[in-house]
């Protein structure tokens, strides 16, 4: 499952990092552009004192995917002190095909510009240490993508993560960037299956065009045929007349 909007799919729905006390934490975001357009992102978040993502802003061919790596600073008390009600927004804005990511700035996701700027709210679960993570992490092609955890636990309660999702607007800030080591992140993976998808509707198109155009002809050749029997028709439907005519 991810969080959606009309430009982007962003899994996983919720950020989830491991509480380990006096240690970073880090988890990824994979962005899908499920357009046909050219998509722009940029990532913000409540508190970008304590986070860095890499890339927090950048372009989205169509029909393809990013990948962002969120990390968690250190936490300095123990998970029984420890309080998070961080949140993060993932905007997104249709650009010109030409837009690379350093063409794109804070103004690109300005409202009063008459951008028709899209959002992806997220919110942050941090397990305690002696929870193990219930995300799990697969292959698709080259590109890593982190499942969903579909429920999250709250002081022993069960709760959606939808739910939390819709609580009241807050302010957000963009995310600083950050430097992680090693990490394949920010990189372009264009999406095997929609652009297969993409080819067998081309394929279909071009079979109805063909079979539009064979119609067409057997239609010219009906035409004719009608014309041609309605003239011969008429001819001897005249000779009749004119041979009574005659014989009168």
């Amino acid at each position: 499952m991810a969080a959606s909007c009309d430009l982007l799919d962003v899994v996983p729905p919720v950020l989830q990092f491991q509480f380990v006390r006096g240690k970073q934490a880090s988890c990824r975001l994979c962005l899908f552009n499920k357009t046909r357009h050219t998509v722009a992102f940029k990532v913000k978040t409540t508190n970008p004192k304590n986070y860095s993502v890499r890339p927090n802003m950048g372009v989205i061919p169509p029909r393809s995917s990013c990948m962002v790596e969120v990390t968690r600073g250190a936490p300095r008390v123990s998970y029984q002190e420890f309080q998070c009600k961080d949140k993060f927004l993932v905007q997104s804005v249709v650009v010109s095909d030409h837009l690379s990511a350093k063409d794109i700035t804070s103004q690109t996701f300005t409202m009063e510009k008459g951008n028709a700027v899209e959002e992806v709210k997220l919110m942050v679960y941090v397990m305690p240490p002696e929870q193990t993570s219930e995300i799990a992490e697969r292959r698709d092609g080259s590109a890593l993508l982190v499942s969903p955890m579909q429920q999250i636990v709250d002081n022993g309660r069960s709760t959606s993560y939808t739910s939390d999702l819709s609580s009241g607007s807050v302010s957000m800030r963009s995310a600083e960037m950050g430097t992680v080591v090693g990490t394949p992140v920010g990189q372009i993976v264009q999406l095997p299956l929609l652009s297969s998808l993409d080819a067998k509707l081309a394929e279909g198109k071009n079979f109805v065009l063909e079979q539009n155009r064979e119609l067409r002809q057997e239609l010219e050749v009906l035409r004719r045929e009608v014309s041609r029997w309605t003239l011969l028709l008429v001819v001897g439907l005249l000779c009749i007349i004119l041979g009574y005519l005659i014989k009168k």
